[in-house]
């Protein structure tokens, strides 16, 4: 039998903490793994706990560093979670059936991932994907050094199984169908 430890939280109620990943371009000719890249295009990253509300373009190495976004006491807690995340980062990429839900922006500096200097997947002609758009817009031409982009995942941490997938289906990242129908215990990230 598989026990899962809850982290402790403020007042025990279901919360959303979130990473990033913030990358600034620095002219260099390597990326930040050290690798050898195309002239002028490098960059160095920066992962970690993410603070939206406190500090925007910062990562911490600590989770207690960050505060989350704890769901009311009178919400629906697959409703509000879905609301938030759409706050917070907008159009999500990804749902991995459990507690992690990715966002499909990119923001630059010192725009926010919802605001009006996004950018969704598919903003260069011809891509549909992140990645897609990032080698593109490189070949087009090499970013400005200094500039600094930002791109996040949310964590639902103490939310029922039932609340992520009601959550997932309001945000259209699975059929509305496939919600499970009991409400189950919540659960934690691991």
């Amino acid at each position: 039998m598989t026990t899962t430890t809850r982290l402790p939280q403020p007042n025990d109620r279901p919360a959303i903490y979130y990473t990033a990943t913030i990358i600034t371009f620095d002219g260099s000719d390597t990326n930040a793994y050290g690798e050898a890249c195309e002239p002028g295009h490098g960059y160095r990253e920066d992962s970690g706990w993410w603070d939206p509300k406190r500090s925007y373009w910062t990562v911490q190495a600590d989770r207690a560093r960050v505060t989350p976004d704890i769901c009311p006491d009178r919400a629906d807690p697959g409703q509000w979670l879905a609301a938030r995340l759409a706050a917070r980062l907008g159009d999500l990429d990804d749902y991995d059936g459990g507690h992690t839900f990715r966002g499909a922006r990119e923001a630059i500096h010192p725009g926010r991932l919802t605001g009006p200097r996004s950018q969704q997947p598919g903003a260069v002609l011809g891509t549909r994907t992140l990645l897609g758009d990032a080698l593109a817009a490189g070949r087009l031409r090499p970013p400005n050094v200094g500039q600094r982009t930002i791109s996040a995942t949310a964590h639902a941490d103490g939310f029922s199984d039932n609340d992520l997938r009601t959550a997932a289906a309001r945000l259209g990242l699975v059929p509305d169908d496939d919600r499970t129908t009991t409400g189950d215990a919540p659960e934690t990230s691991p």
